[in-house]
């Protein structure tokens, strides 16, 4: 689920993994490839190098999540 939201809606995916600096910086880069898109045509390569960023983070969550898991219960 959160994967998708990270396609979607970067800076909230990185909010929602616990990252909200990295979520404010993700906020002002999204609006800036808003404001990109619509001047030049740019926006959608800041959204895609954006939406990996989040997706990149919320799988390091999910590794590390597991990663306690398993050290919690061997």
């Amino acid at each position: 689920m959160l994967y998708l939201v990270a396609l979607l809606i970067p800076p909230l995916a990185l909010l929602l993994a616990g990252k909200p600096f990295q979520a404010i910086l993700s906020a002002i880069i999204w609006i800036l490839a808003w404001v990109l898109s619509i001047v030049a045509g740019l926006g959608f390569i800041m959204w895609v190098i954006l939406a990996v960023w989040a997706i990149m983070v919320v799988r390091d969550r999910n590794t590390r999540k597991m990663m306690e898991d398993m050290q919690r219960h061997p």
